[in-house]
């Protein structure tokens, strides 16, 4: 299991950097119309309290839907691009990779000079994995990430 998120832990390690180097008002990020509100499961908590230390008026928060993953990773991409963030996922580099292979997903926008977000999302299986109860056979289970320097 660990192999499983142990890029995402290098990836959110990357994501507060891009948080930290970031400084106007705050932007909107958009949201998902079929989510419901969970609590972030233990075994990501220790990287939302590093994002909270690091970065400024930042914000970690994990859904529940019983859409794919690959639906609320597409609707998330039209409205960030919709509402003009720059996609800054090339910024990852490979470490995506494996995290796509198990049918996660990361997405990195930037808005401005200062506002990042992110959201990162996994399948039902990962997520009952992480601890997430509940979740539909075909859902999945996403976290928004956003804030600014």
């Amino acid at each position: 299991m660990f192999r499983r998120i142990a890029p995402l832990f290098a990836i959110m390690l990357i994501l507060s950097l891009v948080l930290v180097a970031c400084g106007d008002d705050k932007a909107t990020v958009p949201t998902y119309s079929g989510g419901t509100s969970v609590t972030l499961p233990s075994t990501l908590q220790p990287m939302a309290d590093s994002l909270k230390t690091s970065v400024k008026e930042s914000s970690v928060t994990a859904f529940k839907t019983a859409d794919s993953a690959d639906k609320v990773k597409s609707s998330f991409a039209d409205q960030f691009k919709k509402d003009g963030w720059d996609d800054k996922a090339s910024t990852l580099g490979s470490d995506t990779k494996s995290l796509e292979a198990e049918g996660a997903f990361i997405l990195l926008y930037q808005k401005g000079s200062s506002n990042a977000a992110a959201v990162v999302g996994f399948p039902a299986q990962i997520a009952t994995a992480l601890g997430v109860t509940d979740v539909a056979a075909n859902g999945s289970i996403y976290i928004v990430i956003s804030g600014k320097a």
